[in-house]
């Protein structure tokens, strides 16, 4: 069933608060929602990507998005195929409203792409909201999608990059928060990989580089928390690391006991310490459970 549609404006109550920081040229005029918005002074965090992640950044999405869940941060990203999708179906499942901020009107009509239309659905019918600047029937364009990224940075109180090649749509939030002075995370990855070079970029440009989960936390003023993770689903490189680490071991002495390339071994080490399961310290890592 397709859900109600109404409109906010920031005359409204429930206009999102951190959209009146914007400069008056960024703020959108009003915004069609489908669905619930979270309280207008709600801690929002944007989670942004590539649309052809990478096992590692499909894995980072989850455990970020969990984390951040489990103190009932709000998730907002775009609805797009992959790090997007990702991010909302991670909150749902954490039963933690989550906003998808569209580059299309919200009628499902004209939803894009169209097979996210149960996720649309699960997010207007499950407390979270749909949102758009634009009216319900507008068709998705070329120009809508990086103006509404402008959005996902102006609701959110930082904006965490997974993900993203040399010319994504992701740089574009990021370049969006940088101007709205919220803070931009990303997700370092091998310089061999084409979807972690605008996120490796961005650390050099002065984004803050995502070691754990709890480095975002951290930035938000949550203390940190010791997180349960259990070792299930781990790859053939991850489970070759982990039998190594029967003793603290720096990345060296990784890459030389199971003899995979370095580039393999700098992303599993960073996807298993994502996911809780080890921990760097001193330049070693070692097991944690």
């Amino acid at each position: 069933m397709e859900p109600s549609i109404y409109s906010v404006t920031e005359r409204s109550e429930k206009w999102p608060a951190l959209l009146q920081e914007l400069p008056q040229k960024s703020k959108p005029k009003q915004l069609y929602v489908a669905g619930e918005l979270p309280p207008p002074d709600a801690l929002v965090v944007g989670i942004v990507g590539t649309r052809r992640p990478t096992s590692y950044g499909k894995d980072a999405t989850e455990a970020i998005t969990r984390a951040l869940s489990d103190r009932g941060i709000v998730i907002a990203s775009g609805l797009a195929a992959g790090i997007d999708s990702i991010a909302h179906k991670t909150a749902l499942e954490m039963n933690v409203p989550t906003i998808a901020v569209l580059g299309s009107g919200v009628s499902e009509a004209v939803l894009y792409p169209k097979e996210n239309l149960e996720l649309f659905r699960a997010i207007a019918h499950g407390g979270g909201a749909v949102i758009s600047e634009y009216p319900p029937d507008q068709k998705p364009e070329l120009w809508t999608f990086p103006q509404r990224n402008r959005i996902i940075a102006g609701i959110a109180k930082a904006v965490v990059v997974i993900e993203a090649g040399e010319k994504s749509g992701a740089l574009i939030t990021a370049q969006f928060a940088t101007e709205f002075n919220r803070d931009v995370f990303a997700l370092p990855g091998p310089i061999s990989s084409a979807v972690s070079k605008g996120t490796n970029k961005l650390i050099k440009e002065g984004a803050i580089a995502i070691s754990d989960p709890n480095d975002i936390l951290a930035a938000l003023g949550f203390e940190e928390r010791a997180q349960a993770h259990t070792v299930h689903d781990v790859s053939h490189d991850e489970q070759k690391i982990l039998d190594a680490l029967h003793e603290s071991l720096a990345l060296d002495e990784i890459i030389k006991a199971t003899r995979l390339n370095p580039a393999a071994v700098l992303a599993s080490t960073t996807s298993l310490e994502l996911r809780g399961i080890i921990k760097s310290d001193g330049g070693t890592y070692r097991k944690i459970i």
